[in-house]
């Protein structure tokens, strides 16, 4: 099969080892060069995957990797980060750039499996998302509860962006992310229907109402007053 890509880039799989080194993983669209890069994954008729080491910041080299022509998803691969957590966040950026499509503010969106730094004033944004357990496989946000784990999957956005996203100026992520575990613990919680047994767990349960999709950080974001009380209250409410 011809796939329009020079087989002199290509290099084997083995060439690089997610968790060997830090650098970004990108997926690109059908015809896309993807010269640019140091290692070619995967190439067919449905685009290309493609990993570059990041020589420096691998924010800043992430954030520049998503303005690249034909690029539609991005993820960072810290050194010591697992190939399943590096997948997932790959899913998730392609997920973020379908749902996003047409009203969005990038070309593609990074995100990351672990916690990225933020230089040039960049914003992380935690997003709370289900793998399944046995595979780490990004979840669909409607799969049944069993056999799912909730985890955090980092975006890394500008400022100006996380704020049309959020349709609001960020709140202190200082306080969001001191408490992620405990939302973690809320989405799975909600999930399954149940809620502390306080004045903000009745306020939670009317808030999650009807709604087809778990607990998000967006949700959380927009509601950061009634999340902080739920995280604060005694150990064993929320969870921990």
């Amino acid at each position: 099969m011809t796939t329009g890509l020079s087989t002199s880039r290509a290099r084997p799989v083995g060439a690089y080892r997610v968790g060997s080194a830090g650098g970004v993983l990108a997926a690109l669209r059908p015809g896309a060069d993807p010269s640019w890069a140091d290692t070619i994954l995967r190439a067919d008729v449905t685009g290309s995957q493609v990993w570059s080491a990041s020589h420096g910041s691998a924010e800043r080299h992430g954030m520049l990797t998503i303005e690249r022509p034909g690029v539609r998803a991005v993820a960072l691969t810290p050194p010591g980060v697992g190939s399943r957590q590096v997948r997932a966040a790959a899913r998730l950026s392609a997920r973020l750039g379908r749902l996003r499509a047409g009203h969005g503010w990038s070309p593609a969106y990074l995100t990351s499996p672990a916690r990225p730094d933020t230089p040039d004033g960049l914003v992380r944004i935690p997003h709370l998302v289900s793998v399944h357990a046995d595979t780490h496989d990004l979840a669909d946000p409607d799969t049944p509860r069993p056999g799912l784990i909730d985890v955090v999957v980092w975006e890394l956005a500008t400022r100006p962006g996380a704020a049309r996203w959020l349709g609001a100026p960020m709140p202190d992520q200082a306080v969001v992310e001191a408490h992620l575990p405990r939302l973690l613990a809320l989405r799975a919680a909600s999930r399954a229907g149940r809620f502390p047994p306080t004045a903000g767990g009745a306020r939670l349960a009317a808030l999650v109402h009807g709604r087809p999709q778990p607990l998000s950080i967006l949700l959380v974001y927009r509601n950061l007053d009634l999340f902080t009380q739920l995280c604060t209250e005694p150990a064993g409410v929320c969870g921990s």
